[in-house]
């Protein structure tokens, strides 16, 4: 084993699911031998936004507060590590990066845990915590002022954005129109689908399937308080007073055009959202750059693998890999020959997609799951299980673990 004490920098980019689990991994592990280690974290946001509860921030004010956690209080105070409030702008080559604000940073391994753009503000657009959270109150002033909702798109977020709008406000009319023949994504059984469609009734909400509805050029990837009728593919017209847009991802590869460029070939696919190329370990799929890794929305795995607690494990997949090159000294080894280290470097573990699960909260009390397999669809048990797993804080609890130190008075 390589001298663990060495000076090795760390940097990821990108503070969410993915980036902070490998981040608090790095930072942990920095205590454990690795003296040397320094991590630094970048995020263009002051503050973590817990995304995948917006469905439940959207409803209630006390729960989005609690929702964005402060990078500030990421790293233990006086350690090497550090946070910086900046955007990525380039990766000029394989150990350096600049960022949007001037800065140069080096790099022996870099996770690139940029994720992706969903439609606002289910992705959050602010960069900080109070405009984030006006961002928010902005959607619910409008809900609250509304007669009727129409909520686009019936994957796990518009189905659960559907639910807690109609469960909080019953009085009001809540449309969920969505391009496919069943909702939720079609790697889960129909049962869920079913399910969903049947609690989504119970609330009074109107699924509409095999529908896609026709956005206004100026439409934007946004949600919008204010009266529209807009017509659907099949000629049928949808007026609203809010309109939820819960469809829509696109991912930022700009920064990999110098990449590109000294390789004569693009790192990202062209079409639909330019997902970055990665391979089973989650290095950027390129044997120039072995120390870059891409875990998280990001990248080109399939759609399925796009969840929140499966960008978390692609973050912890992404640091164990990263945790074997280090032990084996790969980065010492590749700053002396690049082809040697390539060819002498560890065998590195293939991420796996093998848990095929998913559990979706409609409004506080109802819910669907599958579960190994198992669709618990119209069922109470899935009821029970939802009510007791997620939808009372959408495990907020698990994350506050990755910002355990009191933060400075600049992070407030």
């Amino acid at each position: 084993m390589a001298d663990k004490s060495r000076d090795i920098s760390v940097v990821v980019v990108g503070g969410s699911y993915a980036g902070a689990v490998a981040a608090r991994k790095f930072a942990d592990l920095s205590k454990k031998g690795y003296t040397g280690l320094k991590v630094t974290l970048v995020d263009e946001k002051s503050h973590y936004f817990h995304a995948v509860g917006f469905p439940k921030a959207l409803v209630d004010a006390k729960y989005a507060e609690k929702a964005f956690l402060p990078f500030a209080s990421f790293f233990e105070p006086g350690s090497a590590h550090q946070f910086i409030n900046s955007r990525l702008k380039s990766i000029t080559d394989a150990h350096n990066l600049v960022l949007e604000d001037g800065q140069e940073l080096y790099f022996d391994y870099l996770i690139l845990a940029t994720g992706g753009k969903a439609p606002g503000p289910i992705n959050v657009r602010s960069a900080n915590k109070e405009e984030g959270l006006a961002e928010i109150e902005q959607l619910r002033s409008g809900l609250e002022a509304a007669n009727s909702v129409l909520v686009i798109g019936g994957g796990a977020v518009g189905v659960e954005v559907a639910g807690f709008v109609a469960a909080t406000f019953p009085q009001k009319k809540v449309t969920l129109v969505h391009s496919g023949k069943r909702l939720m994504p079609a790697n889960f059984r129909e049962g869920v689908s079913n399910g969903a469609v049947a609690k989504l009734g119970q609330l009074g909400v109107d699924v509409v399937l095999n529908e896609r509805v026709e956005l206004p050029a100026d439409f934007g990837r946004s949600a919008r308080a204010g009266h529209q009728v807009l017509r659907g593919t099949s000629g049928t017209e949808y007026p609203s007073d809010v309109q939820i847009l819960a469809v829509g991802f696109k991912v930022n590869s700009a920064f990999l055009e110098p990449l590109e460029t000294k390789l004569g070939s693009l790192l990202h696919i062209e079409d639909g959202p330019g997902f970055i190329r990665v391979r089973p370990t989650l290095q950027l799929d390129s044997d120039s750059f072995p120390n870059i890794f891409v875990p998280g929305d990001a990248n080109d795995l399939p759609m399925t693998a796009k969840y929140g607690f499966k960008a978390e494990m692609q973050g912890g997949t992404a640091a164990a890999n990263i945790k074997k090159l280090i032990d084996a000294g790969f980065d010492q080894a590749f700053a002396a020959s690049q082809d040697e280290a390539v060819a002498n470097a560890p065998a590195l573990s293939k991420w796996s997609d093998m848990v095929d699960a998913i559990m979706v909260p409609i409004g506080p009390e109802l819910g669907v799951v599958q579960m190994l397999k198992v669709a618990l669809g119209a069922s109470g048990l899935a009821n029970f299980l939802v009510r007791q797993i997620k939808s009372k804080d959408f495990m907020l609890w698990m994350r506050k673990g990755y910002f355990p130190y009191k933060q400075s008075a600049s992070g407030q």
